[in-house]
């Protein structure tokens, strides 16, 4: 005759290690879930990220330049920045620029409260929040539709550049905060007469 004694310990035995079991796949399948999510979030931060570099970039059109009434060399330049197409609004304020002239180039910071380069920003056309930010302005000045434009003015007797001379080469990186860049590359006019003005 069979014992039912140890047929009940045999069946103990058996419901212990299922629900260890049991325990160890609700544990894997917490960690599995756990780091599935934070796969997703980080491919989905990253996924931004990329789309932000390659679609939130300033376009920058005409760049005018001036010289002085007591010099002929291109001391100050005018340029036209607007959103390229598919961007979100950018704050200009916030952008940065690298400027090379003559073969000198620095880094330098969108904002005419921190920077000697960048000495006035002007909202010329569309909807730009501010007409204008100088160092006494503190209003941040954002391209928000595509129809606005915006003037970044520079000056170009500062940190570390040099005034443009005749021929001289002009080149401008546009940094967006947060999205891409934007090279624009121009030459001055063969021959530059004091207190005249020119589309580089």
């Amino acid at each position: 005759m069979f014992s039912t004694e140890r047929r009940g310990q045999v069946g103990i035995g058996t419901l212990i290690v299922f629900i260890a079991m049991v325990l160890v796949a609700a544990i894997a399948a917490g960690v599995l879930i756990n780091t599935a999510g934070l796969l997703q979030a980080q491919a989905q931060q990253t996924g931004e990220e990329t789309t932000a570099e390659v679609s939130n970039v300033i376009q920058v059109g005409e760049i005018v330049g001036t010289a002085p009434s007591s010099s002929e060399k291109i001391k100050t330049i005018n340029l036209t920045v607007r959103l390229a197409s598919g961007s979100d609004p950018i704050n200009i304020s916030k952008a940065s620029y690298t400027v090379s002239t003559n073969g000198n180039a620095t880094v330098v910071s969108g904002d005419p409260k921190s920077s000697n380069v960048v000495t006035k920003l002007v909202g010329k056309q569309g909807t730009v929040k501010g007409d204008s930010r100088g160092t006494n302005n503190s209003d941040d000045m954002i391209l928000s539709e595509q129809q606005d434009l915006i003037i970044v003015q520079m000056n170009l007797d500062s940190s570390g550049l040099e005034p443009l001379e005749d021929n001289g080469e002009l080149q401008i990186v546009a940094q967006a905060p947060a999205g891409g860049n934007t090279y624009k590359s121009v030459t001055a006019p063969r021959r530059i007469n004091e207190g005249e003005s020119y589309i580089l």
